[in-house]
């Protein structure tokens, strides 16, 4: 069969290696530039997520987003290219709770964690940043991060799972970047038939695979006449307190030389608490930030929705966030822990201030009243940027899309509900689990 994969990020480069290896010819059709072997750039391969994201056209430049009802529309970063957001994430290396994926009927996730190619490491004590080290003793729940590196160095799906096919591909797989996909093609029974590329290319094929991700899924499908994609988006709501550390000489180093951008994280029930030990090349030497997430919301999500038929357009993006009374109550008082955190020792020593927006505001107007930092986040609620759950409402326990025979969705937007950990390596899982129930690859996985 010959199969087109239309984006090459987490979950598409999972669907494209196992398809290849089952022997199906695969045509891997990506918007964003190449990753390949010998020609990765060194931001890529660094451990400085924000330098990552600088680099020429690995974001989506014009894609905006609007968190939570009162709050504003800003800029949402979603990785673009080969390799998706796991070339510009922060590489956060977490499972998830096994409980959740059974809950969801996923007795089969183990089986899949069992072929995943991501490597996992712990960074070394010497990689460690200065908010690392205060959040390390500050707070007995806190540990270094696994990272999806392997002997220092970012390990993106590209290459945990394509190179192997560009060293050997018996005339199986073609990639071509920089190829926008407007809609899928389907015949007079409605099956997938292909693609039609955003100049208006013709693509043809047996079965499509749709992975472009949580935004832009839904959009591709929407433009191909399936307007319920797009319902139950989800992330998990999040606010970043940005700190002002004493100007002392380990801040003013140059950002390569004051650790990894994170290497540790606090876990405790719903609340997520990660370090950002600087903010970049171009953010001031002693800026830091500590972001607080919830990591189990309980809202109904919120829809991306197509504003033209023209692919160049970004689709709208409305998260609804903290709607439910629940899910403010908990993060800010996830909040509240924090805070008051950072103002005991060690923190308090190193920490001159703390703001909580772009204008100069401090936590200082918080006071550590619940209600006020409730208001706070719908005005000013931030996100984790794990896009999930926008097309689980139209797709089967394959991830077939209901009506529409040989078309399938294979990224987080098939999440039933947001995982409760930062979302890479469970998309790589969810791929590797889907993929195995596909026509020709079910029963060939060693």
């Amino acid at each position: 069969m010959k199969w087109i994969v239309v984006g090459a990020g987490s979950a598409g480069c999972v669907a494209a290696r196992r398809l290849c290896d089952a022997g199906h010819h695969v045509v891997l059709v990506e918007a964003g530039p190449p990753l390949e072997p010998g020609d990765v750039p060194p931001a890529l391969e660094g451990d400085d997520s924000f330098a990552a994201l600088d680099v020429d056209g690995r974001v989506y430049a014009d894609l905006v987003a609007r968190r939570t009802a009162r709050g504003p529309q800003s800029r949402y970063l979603r990785g673009r290219g080969v390799g998706g957001s796991s070339a510009v994430n922060a590489m956060i290396a977490l499972r998830g709770d096994p409980a959740r994926y059974r809950a969801w009927g996923w007795h089969d996730a183990e089986e899949a964690w069992e072929r995943v190619l991501i490597p996992v490491e712990r960074p070394g004590h010497g990689e460690l940043g200065r908010v690392d080290r205060l959040l390390l003793a500050g707070d007995d729940a806190a540990e270094i991060t696994p990272l999806t590196r392997r002997r220092g160095r970012r390990v993106t799906s590209a290459e945990a799972y394509l190179w192997a096919l560009w060293s050997n591909p018996a005339g199986r797989f073609e990639v071509r970047t920089g190829r926008p996909v407007d809609r899928v093609m389907f015949d007079g029974g409605g099956a997938a038939t292909g693609v039609v590329l955003s100049n208006g290319d013709l693509v043809d094929a047996d079965a499509v695979v749709v992975a472009a991700g949580a935004i832009h899924t839904p959009a591709i499908l929407q433009r191909s006449g399936i307007d319920e994609a797009g319902s139950g988006l989800r992330d998990h709501p999040a606010a970043g307190l940005l700190l002002e550390l004493a100007d002392v000489e380990e801040t003013r180093l140059d950002p390569a030389a004051r650790g990894l951008a994170t290497a540790a994280m606090v876990e405790r029930g719903p609340i997520q608490v990660l370090s950002l030990n600087h903010l970049g090349p171009s953010a001031p030497a002693n800026t830091a930030m500590l972001l607080v997430a919830l990591m189990q919301p309980t809202g109904v999500g919120g829809h991306v929705r197509i504003r033209s038929d023209d692919p160049a357009v970004q689709p709208t993006v409305e998260f609804d966030m903290l709607r439910q009374p629940d899910d403010r109550d908990r993060l800010a008082r996830g909040v509240a822990d924090v805070l008051a955190m950072l103002r005991r020792p060690p923190f308090v020593d190193v920490v001159d201030t703390i703001y909580i927006d772009d204008q100069g505001a401090t936590a200082d107007v918080l006071d550590g009243d619940l209600d006020a930092i409730g208001a706070w986040l719908v005005r000013h609620g931030a996100d984790y940027v794990h896009a999930s759950s926008s097309c689980a409402a139209i797709i089967g326990g394959d991830g077939g899309v209901d009506g529409h025979e040989g078309l399938f969705v294979c990224d987080a937007s098939a999440f039933p509900d947001i995982p409760d950990v930062n979302t890479h390596l469970p998309t790589t899982m969810l791929a590797e689990r889907l993929t195995a129930r596909w026509p020709g690859v079910a029963g060939s996985m060693a």
